[in-house]
């Protein structure tokens, strides 16, 4: 059995419609990290497959995945990000997968709004390519959209770093499985349809702006200096801090209000990484939506 875990932050209208693609015979775990308590009401009501975990604080993503995957009981969890359809009996294509193959650690369905193969990467010629009568994996070495985690292959330090609160976290995520050679597989036959850009209420859509701005530049340069060492990452860092600051005094000149904003979020974000500082920028923090 699979469970299905998906994090939220005022996602209301795309949890449910995920739930219902999902059905009633899977477990799912909602993280709700707006701690909207309504939503646990309204979704426990109207179905008995589904349990909202309301964190203390806001996880992000990483922390929302590692907290379902705690409290799942199932061999195999999926993860998914909210605005991914799941298209042609997903759920009941993988559960049908893990009965007849066991023995993987990831597994990711293709993606139909992916023919380009933006969120996946592969960075050698060598990948696997395996096929029987039903099914065609893929291997590779990134992948940015859901996960089948076969449990019994990880133990909990494999799982999401939580340092890291948006962006970057399925990079390091997949880094560290190639480092402990863990495979990655796409299974063609399988698909979810990726809707992009739609996971939090249309309200935000400035905040989410900061938001981006502020945690891409903090999680590259800590990605970086965790993985490849503080000569690299400081290399990088610098010379991306001179070009943010002159594109922000542009701004400031200019008398771009918003552009100042954002151009001093992404600033802001990467000094913090830079001094070491947690990621710690929530511009959602004391936003009220109920009205």
């Amino acid at each position: 059995m699979i469970t299905v875990v998906i994090p939220s932050f005022y996602s209301n209208h795309l949890v449910e419609k995920r739930i219902k693609e999902i059905g009633n015979e899977v477990p799912v775990i909602i993280v709700e990290n707006s701690r909207d308590l309504n939503l646990k009401k309204k979704i426990e009501k109207e179905f008995n497959n589904v349990k909202v975990l309301i964190p203390d604080e806001n996880l992000g993503f990483g922390g929302a995945y590692n907290l379902g995957i705690k409290n799942s009981k199932t061999e195999f969890v999926f993860l998914i990000q909210p605005d991914i359809l799941l298209i042609n009996d997903c759920i009941d294509k993988l559960i049908e997968f893990t009965k007849e193959f066991k023995d993987f650690s990831i597994l990711t369905p293709y993606d139909k709004n992916d023919e380009l193969w933006k969120n996946y990467e592969i960075y050698d010629n060598n990948k696997k390519e395996v096929k029987n009568n039903k099914y065609t994996l893929k291997e590779v070495d990134y992948v940015d959209l859901s996960w089948l985690i076969n449990k019994k292959n990880f133990s909990t330090e494999d799982f999401w770093d939580e340092k890291i609160f948006h962006y970057f976290e399925a990079a390091d995520f997949a880094k560290r499985l190639r480092d402990k050679k863990k495979k990655i597989f796409v299974v063609m036959e399988i698909n979810t349809y990726h809707i992009g850009a739609a996971s939090h209420d249309k309200r935000l859509e400035f905040f989410s702006k900061l938001h981006r701005n502020w945690h891409y530049n903090w999680s590259r340069f800590y990605f970086n200096r965790k993985h490849y060492g503080y000569l690299h990452a400081y290399k990088k860092g610098l010379a991306l801090f001179i070009k943010l600051f002159l594109k922000l005094f542009i701004s400031l000149i200019l008398f771009k209000k918003d552009e100042v904003k954002l151009k001093f979020a992404e600033l802001h974000g990467l000094s913090a990484s830079m001094v070491n500082a947690r990621s710690y920028y929530r511009p959602y923090k004391n936003i009220n939506l109920d009205n």
